[in-house]
């Protein structure tokens, strides 16, 4: 017969509230992430603002943070009348011919598709560190 020996299971006992309490905690980090992953495309989208008053620029603003099943979504908005117009662009006052738009957010959130990936895996990664330790 072999003998298997002692085996001590405070660690894994350890381990495994700190799981638990990494769980208790996961809400509210993705609520966290959200908000400043938000903040990167409010950023990069004022950044491209033109700044010719300034009312366009200070009107950014996000909103309506939510989970929906396990998807956190968050809005982007600039509710100014004209923003749209300014992003998009639009036709001349009088009718002829096109104003080219900027494109902000548009932009903004195709820069942040860039990185999105990475962007999340290192907070992930720092936020199970820290819970581990």
């Amino acid at each position: 017969m072999a003998q298997w020996g002692n085996v001590e299971f405070s660690d894994l006992v350890a381990l495994r509230d700190k799981f638990e309490m990494l769980q208790n905690t996961v809400d509210d980090f993705c609520i966290q992430v959200t908000q400043e992953i938000a903040q990167i495309v409010f950023k990069n989208a004022g950044l491209r603002t033109p700044r010719k008053e300034g009312d366009l620029i200070n009107a950014w603003n996000t909103e309506n943070l939510k989970k929906e099943g396990t998807v956190y979504k968050i809005e982007i908005v600039n509710p100014l009348e004209y923003a749209e117009f300014v992003e998009f662009g639009h036709r001349k006052k009088n009718g002829k011919g096109w104003v080219k738009g900027f494109f902000m957010l548009t932009i903004a959130e195709r820069d942040l598709q860039r990185n999105l990936d990475k962007i999340i895996r290192e907070k992930v990664d720092a936020f199970i560190m820290e819970a581990l330790q």
